[in-house]
């Protein structure tokens, strides 16, 4: 897998004024606060994911699993 040096993403002019002052001579910071973003929507997806699957009956009692174990 190569390694990603740049990612161009289509911003407003003041999106891109906002980075400019946020991150200025920062841009590993971006990026880590950019990877922590995307790591909470997927975390938040599958936190609802999971509640969408109980309400509908689609997982197991987990007093089973303890019986399994």
């Amino acid at each position: 897998m190569q390694p990603i040096n740049n990612i161009e993403i289509p911003i407003t002019k003041e999106l891109q004024e906002f980075f400019t002052y946020r991150y200025q001579g920062q841009s590993s910071k971006l990026v880590d606060e950019f990877l922590k973003y995307l790591n909470t929507q997927k975390e938040a997806y599958e936190i609802n994911k999971a509640l969408h699957e109980v309400k509908i009956g689609r997982t197991r009692d987990i007093g089973n699993l303890l019986n399994e174990l």
